[in-house]
Order: structure tokens, then sequence, then C-alpha cells
């Protein structure tokens, strides 16, 4: 199954996380890219309260056509309990062209259940596997057991 993982990660979780994906499984890889940066707290507050208002961001143009894949593991960090909103851009700017999903999320404390929720509704789909990572977890390596788990079920 030919795959495209896309994330979009603000402090490095998610991106680290994806990181070890592309290492389990054969795949493309792209860090989805916002036009507007998100430093410090202020990008925080405004991180939280986009997404929980479900706006759209300017977004750089993917460089892999979704159209060539079977597959798309996407990935984004939990913002007001909800994906973040580069990763609810590129979703809405691929709709139509979206095959098999695959998706996962990183967060500082709680959340997972309602962003893979999200994510699965705004595309209209149930993802084919799906997990959720605490920065706890990424902090002392017990996130590693999840990805196994979740690299067989896609493969």
């Amino acid at each position: 199954m030919k795959t495209l993982l896309v994330y979009y990660s603000r402090t490095g979780n998610t991106r680290k996380i994806a990181n070890t994906i592309s290492e389990s499984i054969e795949c493309d890889i792209e860090e989805i890219v916002e036009k507007d940066k998100r430093k410090g707290i202020i990008g925080y507050l405004k991180s939280g309260y986009q997404a929980s208002r479900g706006k759209a961001e300017h977004i750089e143009d993917s460089k892999y056509k979704i159209s060539n894949y079977d597959l798309l593991i996407i990935g984004t960090p939990v913002w007001a309990g909800k994906m973040s909103v580069p990763v609810r851009t590129y979703l809405k700017k691929n709709m139509n062209k979206i095959p098999l999903l695959a998706c996962f999320c990183t967060t500082n404390r709680s959340g997972i259940e309602n962003t893979i929720e999200d994510m699965g509704n705004y595309v209209n789909t149930t993802p084919l596997a799906s997990f959720g990572v605490k920065s706890s977890d990424i902090k002392n390596g017990t996130y590693k057991n999840i990805i196994e788990k979740f690299a067989l079920e896609v493969i």
C-alpha cells in the first residue's frame, strides 16, 4: 500500500512521532508548513482559539499529490480538544482526494479521543487506525510500543 504521512508540529512532539512512524513503515513524509508562525505564549493562545472556532489558516502547497497514494496518515497536536488549524486546512484542501485514512495526535493533557473523532468526522470517514500520545509518554519513550502496534495495523 503506497502511503503518505503528513503532519503538523508546533513544538516538535508530533514531528518526533511522525518520524518514528516513517522509520517503522515505508512511506513518504511531509510536514505541513504554515505561512504565519505560532511562537511563544501568543502563538499558543492563538492556536487554541482558532482551533475551537474551526478556523482555517494559510499553509504552503504540498509537494506530494495525495491522489497518488492508497493511505493518508495524518498527525496533529491537540488544540482545544480538536485537530490543529494547519491540519484542518490541509484536510479541507484535499477533502475529495483522501484515500484510506489513519491518524494520530499528540497532547500535553487530554483530548485524544475528541481529536481523532474530529479528524474522522471532518472528512466523513472512519480511520483505518488511530492513536494518541501524551507528552509524558514521548519524554519517557513509552510511545514506541504504541507506534509498533499502529504500524502493524496500517501495513
